[in-house]
């Protein structure tokens, strides 16, 4: 219950920002990419942080990065999975349950050195996998923003 209290906290804040839909967009895309990396809990002040770099909406950046705090054993399974499909190359981790942050961390490091590592598995898919959810984050918070903002605001409330 107090989980729903808080996402529907946010999403009226997120829907009451005065900036325009792009700073908006900008915002949540900018918010979200470091969830696709292992940022030892700084993923919400990078955020943040990028945001302001851009000129971005800070809020929004802050509700994107939460939005991939929670969900970020997906997203680093699917980092795992899309680098090993790119790179043709077999992975240790075939399920969700397998993602361990530890490990992510690890292999992150070792693939900046080792071409032939899980890290460079994985950090092949997080660029590949940053490139296309920001995009497409972009374009539908956008179009959200630019047509349905006030109908979602009023059934929010």
């Amino acid at each position: 219950m107090k989980i729903t209290r808080i996402i529907k906290y946010n999403l009226i804040r997120l829907f009451r920002l005065k900036s325009g839909p792009h700073q908006v967009s900008l915002g949540v895309t900018i918010g979200f990419i470091p969830s696709w990396l292992p940022t030892f809990g700084l993923g919400p002040v990078l955020s943040v942080s990028m945001a302001r770099l851009v000129k971005a909406n800070t809020v929004s950046a802050l509700v994107g990065g939460v939005m991939g705090t929670l969900i970020w054993p997906l997203l680093f399974f699917l980092n795992y999975k899309i680098g090993s499909l790119l790179l043709d190359r077999k992975t240790r981790i075939d399920e969700l349950e397998e993602v361990e942050y530890i490990d992510a961390i690890e292999h992150t490091y070792t693939g900046i050195v080792s071409s032939h590592s899980s890290g460079f598995i994985f950090l092949t898919g997080a660029l590949f996998n940053i490139l296309i959810s920001s995009v497409l984050i972009y374009i539908i918070v956008y179009v959200i923003f630019k047509k349905y903002r006030v109908g979602i605001l009023n059934r929010i409330r």
